[in-house]
């Protein structure tokens, strides 16, 4: 089967390499139908000219995010079949997670517009979590049409090797310093821990910058912290390495019900990694993996019992380990990207029988 990558896809994006690194793994083909994000006057023109000199494609597939090129999308798949992975909600983004806009404004309705038109032109749509798969349905997803595909690793991050005990443990945040990711949160956990003094020494370094990097930073200052650094942005060439050095890798803490409902790319990279995983506790990840088995979930928004648990994994070596090995063999059975592309290539299968 040949698939078409088609839209305005970011290429760097972590998801849409897993997938098509795994089609290709699984024994399709994929050919690129990619053009810059522009207005859609000038992009819809450039992506029909894209398509129209690809040459033969069986499918089309529309990649995480591209809500707006799926119109466009539908008319030229004609009788191809036509799959979308919108890996988020526009509305819930925008409105719940980030809330740029008020529930009730004209952006919060138009948003949701956006959801509902892309999620049902679609003859099969990919969710990571059936939590998430809840949500579609609420925005006009058919229940018959949608297919689960977690979000996984890369296979660098399954080549790791294991953690080295350095002597000083060193925990590990990467991300946009997005509100599910609850950093604020977060910042007073470490400063509950900095008061133990029964603990090994400890660092945190955190990678990135984004909606509450000023704020997350701020609070920082005003805790008097000084055992956690910010890195600022790095290239993502550069993370594998990054999380090669650290022993411990944090994940999304944020209270609020996006949060629940997935499990982020670095949950994932974490655990393929071989690291022990500190995380949210939520429907997403209790989809894949169990508390204190292979990772430690913690409630969402609780610095006290996120720093209850820090302190676990921070004075407990063995404790990091067998966390780190069970996440790994986890990760490996369900996240690879030769199993995603595999039961990515059934749902074309499906949805080219439908």
């Amino acid at each position: 089967m040949i698939i078409g990558f088609f839209g305005a896809w970011d290429a760097g994006y972590p998801r849409n390499r897993i997938l098509r690194d795994g089609l290709l793994a699984a024994g399709a083909r994929v050919t690129d139908v990619r053009v810059r994000e522009h207005r859609a006057a000038f992009r819809y023109p450039a992506l029909a000219s894209a398509l129209a000199g690809a040459g033969p494609i069986d499918a089309l597939f529309v990649p995480s995010f591209r809500h707006k090129d799926m119109p466009l999308a539908r008319l030229l798949a004609a009788r191809r079949p036509l799959v979308f992975d919108p890996l988020v909600s526009r509305w819930d983004t925008l409105v719940g997670d980030w809330a740029l806009h008020r529930p009730d404004s004209w952006q919060a309705g138009w948003n949701r517009r956006i959801d509902r038109i892309a999620l049902r032109l679609a003859d099969a749509v990919i969710c990571d979590t059936w939590a998430h798969a809840r949500l579609f349905m609420e925005l006009g997803a058919e229940p018959t049409r949608l297919h689960r595909v977690p979000v996984g690793a890369e296979q660098a991050f399954f080549d790791l090797p294991a953690p080295r005990d350095a002597g000083t443990v060193e925990l590990l945040y990467v991300g946009g310093f997005l509100p599910l990711h609850g950093v604020p949160v977060l910042i007073d956990a470490l400063s509950l821990l900095e008061r133990d003094t029964a603990l090994p020494p400890w660092r945190v370094r955190l990678v990135g910058r984004g909606i509450e990097f000023d704020v997350a930073r701020g609070r920082a200052g005003r805790h008097g912290l000084t055992r956690v650094e910010f890195d600022g942005p790095r290239p993502y060439a550069e993370l594998p390495a990054l999380i090669a050095s650290a022993q411990v890798m944090l994940g999304a803490f944020g209270a609020g019900d996006k949060a629940g409902r997935v499990v982020p790319h670095k949950v994932w990279q974490g655990l393929a990694a071989g690291r022990a995983v500190v995380t949210g506790d939520g429907d997403g990840m209790r989809e894949w993996f169990e508390h204190d088995r292979h990772a430690l979930l913690v409630p969402r928004g609780d610095a006290e019992s996120l720093a209850a648990a820090l302190a676990r994994v921070v004075g407990d070596l063995a404790l990091r380990g067998r966390l780190g090995m069970a996440g790994r063999e986890r990760a490996a059975e369900v996240g690879t990207p030769a199993r995603l592309g595999g039961e990515l290539l059934e749902v074309f299968a499906r949805a080219a029988g439908r």
